[in-house]
């Protein structure tokens, strides 16, 4: 880092010739200077290539900003990532007066993560929260709520949209269903066919479900708009009926491909290649962990779309932080992360 950006307040001073208190004012815009005086110092700042130290300025207000981060514990692969988006943030903006705390809800339990969140609003101990909501519609009163009592709340991954949350962070589910229909209906070629296999609504927390709804719906619309591609059987399973291989017998004899919008893409995958039809029938689904590295370097998986996990994590509490600690505006109430194809060539990047 160049010196230059460490000089302190008395050292400009002198170099200018005016007072610490003119020089402050100008870097924290608080008036009373005359114009001159302030293109003179704005100019030797310039010159200096001199950033003013946030942090400093930060901290010498004795304010410490606590956020509260809410998400479930599962799947363990996905969340994992999540969380390191946030102490990556975190370790940025800890010499600023940063603290954060996480809180887990236990496997998609609605009624705990709705108790976690009001006794965190009731509480008063955070500066604000962001949220992953395990069901939109449920957690919109309680979200409006802390928004109404003054603590701004923010949501992450899943989405609240009828609430009044600051913003959301996450990827549109909508354009991944389309992304997955349109990579198989180039694999499939003319006169393709194609499955989807996804979670049954009972057997999953309405969060997931409201997310394999959208993708559900971007994939049925690329279908449509390419006419020449059947998408033949949608097979809706209980978590148990994923680990019978005769599930998916009668499906994989009738298609060419098969999107898996479910967490349980490397399932799949390990029934696909008992078969023995790794690289006859594509797969592609959601998300990357070690087994579906491996799934695709063996071409049991054709490709994989993930949604910038950790880039979610981490956005989340920067835009928190910038907006409490500096007043900068939400410019975006939906900040949509990208989706990333990935395949055997690029894997060993996300791993």
């Amino acid at each position: 880092m160049n010196d230059n950006r460490r000089l302190t307040l008395k050292e400009i001073s002198q170099m200018i010739g005016i007072s610490v208190a003119t020089v402050d004012r100008v870097l924290n815009n608080r008036g009373n200077v005359k114009p001159a005086t302030y293109r003179k110092v704005m100019d030797k700042l310039q010159e200096l290539n001199y950033t003013p130290n946030k942090s400093a300025s930060f901290l010498s207000r004795k304010k410490e900003l606590s956020l509260a981060i809410v998400f479930p514990e599962l799947p363990d692969y996905f969340w994992d990532q999540i969380e390191r988006g946030v102490r990556t943030a975190y370790e940025e903006l800890r010499d600023y007066g940063l603290h954060i705390e996480l809180f887990k809800s236990e496997k998609y339990d609605l009624e705990k993560q709705k108790q976690v969140v009001m006794d965190l609003i009731e509480s008063k101990t955070f500066d604000a929260i962001a949220i992953s909501p395990n069901d939109s519609e449920e957690m919109a009163d309680i979200i409006d709520k802390g928004i109404d009592s003054g603590i701004p709340i923010c949501t992450f991954n899943n989405d609240s949209p009828l609430s009044k949350r600051l913003f959301y962070v996450g990827c549109d589910y909508r354009i991944a269903g389309r992304l997955a229909a349109d990579l198989l209906c180039k694999f499939s070629g003319s006169h393709g066919r194609v499955g989807l296999i996804t979670s049954d609504a009972s057997s999953v927390p309405s969060a997931t479900t409201f997310q394999m709804q959208q993708k559900i719906m971007g994939f049925r619309e690329v279908i449509a708009e390419y006419g020449n591609v059947e998408m033949t059987q949608m097979l809706k399973l209980k978590q148990e009926e994923y680990e019978n291989p005769d599930t998916f017998a009668d499906l994989f004899s009738q298609v060419d491909s098969v999107y898996v919008t479910s967490a349980k893409l490397q399932v799949v995958a390990a029934h696909l290649e008992k078969a023995e039809l790794a690289g006859k029938v594509a797969l592609v689904g959601h998300d990357i962990t070690t087994e579906i590295f491996e799934f695709l370097r063996r071409n049991v998986v054709t490709a994989t779309i993930c949604q910038d996990p950790v880039n979610q994590g981490y956005l989340t509490v920067k835009t928190l932080f910038a907006h409490l600690a500096y007043g900068e505006k939400i410019n975006m109430r939906e900040n949509i992360t990208k989706l990333e194809l990935v395949t055997k060539e690029n894997a060993r990047y996300y791993i």
